[in-house]
């Protein structure tokens, strides 16, 4: 059997864009469209709980958050006024349900190559290696205390509340993952994407392993 590709080789292989096939080039325009439509809806759209048993889907937008799988959507933070910076539209990975919201893990915060590594980390906790449409990761908060085996995860970690959530939730499927998790839609306030990625690395650069 052939060993798995992983998202630090996907990466490598998609930036040397003569060499990226028609049909992936393809599949990121095609997911951007999803992104992109999406948004006009979303910054309509408002979440009123945490989860709703019977939403109402709307395309790409579901209202239902499950912990492990990757999901896009609109965010201002209650403490937008006093953060030195904030993500509007996240990528996050949900880890743990909160009374009022989520814990979860926002790659957005990182270069791409330290996405990838991320990521390879974190999948290895997949709950179906052949990475099938049901596929979650299954990682909790208390796996990662400390940060010394996931230490790009520690200025990504970010808890979301419900109040403040301004859509639903555009949900990744496992076959689109390496496409999400490298499309430049990050929407960072009050600081540039690569000033929060430069602090992002010194963060953890200085977590000891």
């Amino acid at each position: 059997m052939a060993e798995e590709e992983s998202y630090l080789q996907k990466l490598k292989h998609a930036i040397k864009v003569g060499d990226v096939p028609v049909k992936e080039r393809m599949a990121v325009t095609w997911f951007r469209s999803i992104v992109e439509s999406a948004r006009a809806t979303l910054a309509r759209e408002t979440v009123s709980q945490y989860i709703k048993i019977d939403a109402a889907q709307r395309g790409t937008l579901t209202g239902r958050l499950i912990p492990g799988r990757l999901y896009f959507f609109m965010y201002m933070p209650k403490h937008k006024g006093t953060l030195p910076y904030y993500d509007t539209f996240p990528l996050v990975l949900p880890i743990q349900k909160e009374s009022d919201g989520f814990l979860g893990i926002n790659f957005h915060y990182l270069y791409a190559k330290d996405r990838a590594i991320l990521f390879d980390e974190l999948k290895i906790f997949a709950n179906d290696r052949t990475l099938g449409p049901m596929t979650k990761i299954k990682i909790k908060y208390d796996m990662m205390r400390g940060f010394t085996r996931f230490k790009r995860a520690k200025p990504c970690l970010k808890r979301y509340l419900t109040t403040y959530m301004k859509s639903q939730f555009i949900p990744v499927g496992t076959d689109e993952w390496a496409t999400a998790l490298f499309l430049p839609v990050e929407q960072f306030r009050k600081r540039n994407k690569q000033a929060v990625w430069a602090e992002s690395k010194e963060i953890f650069s200085r977590i000891r392993q």
